[in-house]
This record gives structure tokens, sequence and C-alpha cells, in this order.
């Protein structure tokens, strides 16, 4: 199958490496480039989207560019979900939240879960997977999202779509969060 495939990083020693091994192997189609996902060419296609623990909101940019190029397939390992972290704020759930592990793994939880109905929001089926096993790691979830490339939503896909934005919203306002995947229009 003819391919081509660019993979980003901030690290240049990464990104060395990396095209060093495609070249090693003669990958033609595979090559590394040094930068932000945020910055990455927005008028770039991609039939496919993958992210291994991209760090944070650069998860979130990655999922917003996915879907800016109609992405038929995203398949996505989030990593160090922090910023809710710092946002996350309950009265009802206070005696919780005070406790910081505690905190930390519902603000991870709320930040996939908000991430998915975003991604619903906008057509896509979601399922969440376990990665690998939780002897290797804690951060093993893995979001599976398949885009129907419909022309035109069917009515029970356009009241999906709705339900995941209602339900987005009444999540973000009973947690008063404004995460960074909510720029997603």
């Amino acid at each position: 199958m003819n391919v081509d495939i660019v993979g980003l990083d901030l690290k240049e020693d990464v990104i060395a490496f990396c095209n060093d091994v495609a070249r090693d192997l003669n990958y033609e189609g595979l090559h590394f480039e040094m930068g932000d996902i945020a910055d990455y060419d927005e008028t770039a296609r991609a039939d496919m989207v993958v992210t291994l623990h991209a760090c944070d909101v650069a998860t979130d940019f990655a999922l917003m560019k996915a879907v800016t190029w109609e992405a038929s397939v995203i398949l996505s390992v989030p990593c160090c979900q922090h910023e809710l972290f710092y946002q996350i704020e309950n009265d009802m759930n206070a005696s919780i939240l005070k406790q910081g592990i505690l905190k930390e793994r519902i603000s991870a939880i709320l930040t996939d879960g908000l991430r998915a109905l975003k991604l619903e929001e906008h057509g896509y089926d979601v399922s969440m997977i376990e990665f690998t096993s939780l002897e290797h790691t804690a951060k093993n979830i893995m979001l599976r999202c398949v885009r129907d490339n419909a022309k035109e939503p069917s009515a029970a896909r356009k009241k999906a779509m709705e339900h995941a934005a209602s339900e987005y919203k009444k999540l973000t306002e009973f947690w008063n969060v404004k995460p960074t995947i909510g720029q997603m229009k």
C-alpha cells in the first residue's frame, strides 16, 4: 500500500532517531518532523490520525486537527491529563476533590470523557478500550474513533450528535471546567 506517514515530536533527538530508523528500514513513505501539532498545516488531509501519549493538551490539539482534516479514523492514547486538575471545582464533591490522588484520577477520566463527547458531537463513533495491561502502565486508555463519512448525517446521527453536545455542556458546567477540546466548534 502506498502511504505517506508523518510523525511529529517536539524533541530534535527523537526526530533524528526516528528518521534514521525509517531510512535504515527503507520506509520511503515515513518521515518525521519537529513541530507542535497545534501549529501543523491546517490544510493537510489525513485518513487516520494516531496519537500515543501526547502530553496533556497536545492530545486535544491532535484531536481537533483530526476533526478539521476529516480523518476517517482516530486512535488516541492520551497522557498526562493535568489541565482539568487545576480547574475542577464542585461543591458537592469537595470532600473527594481535596484528596490529590482522587482529584487527579477524576480529572483524567473527566478529560477523556469530555474528549469522547466532543468527538461524538462531530459525528464520530467513539469507544474507549484498554490499550495495554495495567501492569505495564496506568495510562492505558485508547479512544477509538470512526467517522461517519455520509455527506449528510442521518436523523439518528444528528440526534446522537446533539445529545453529545448537550452532555458535554452539562458536564463542563457541573465540574466548572473549560477544557482545551472545547475550542472545537
